[in-house]
């Protein structure tokens, strides 16, 4: 079954891992992306997906058999060092399952109408939103907590790394990006049917 795919609002990037996944710290590589979005953005998408991080709580109280969990204290909603409101998505290039071997994963691109498009090279400073996954875990010696899987982004305002300056909820946006492919309900259906949508991260 497929899981609920929310669509974050429109923030500045901070040094995003688009278009090829970063391996410094993991030799499998991982896509990820900050966005500083506004104060009132931000909570109202905490609001947006706290639902499915409570049920995620209840459901691993009774797993555990407590009545209460301690909280991870790293959490993909926060107010930066820096006083900025960050989202922060990742999704793993590779993950080994033991009974479907290695399943390598990507980020889908769309740009500021809607079209999915060839990832260009996103740099800090771009306008993006993100499609992300809510994915709650437990871990005895951290504690609950959730991650947002990186399933999309869309390119409102594009700054090149390097250089100058439907069904994941993207639609068009005025004087934006826009790149040149198929619009993103004619791809993404057919895209997501062949990918493994419940791989264990």
């Amino acid at each position: 079954m497929s899981k609920k795919v929310y669509t974050s609002p429109k923030g500045t990037a901070v040094w995003p891992r688009i278009d090829t996944p970063d391996t410094k710290f993991d030799e499998d590589g991982l896509y990820q992306c900050r966005l500083n979005v506004s104060e009132g953005d931000f909570k109202a998408f905490e609001s947006q997906i706290s639902s499915e991080i409570d049920a995620g709580y209840k459901a691993e109280c009774a797993k555990q058999g407590k009545d209460k969990l301690r909280m991870a204290p790293s959490k993909p909603l926060k107010i930066n060092d820096d006083g900025d409101y960050e989202i922060f998505a990742k999704q793993k290039a590779k993950v080994h399952t033991k009974s479907k071997g290695t399943l390598e994963f990507s980020v889908a691109c769309y740009d500021s109408k809607g079209s999915k498009i060839e990832t260009p090279k996103i740099g800090s400073g771009s306008t993006l939103k993100m499609a992300v996954e809510v994915n709650t875990w437990f871990v005895p010696s951290q504690g609950f907590g959730y991650t947002l899987r990186l399933r999309a982004v869309q390119v409102i305002d594009l700054v090149e790394f390097g250089g100058g300056g439907g069904g994941f909820g993207f639609g068009a946006e005025e004087d934006g990006y826009v790149g040149e492919g198929e619009s993103f309900n004619d791809t993404f259906k057919a895209n997501d049917e062949t990918e493994a949508t419940n791989a264990p991260f």
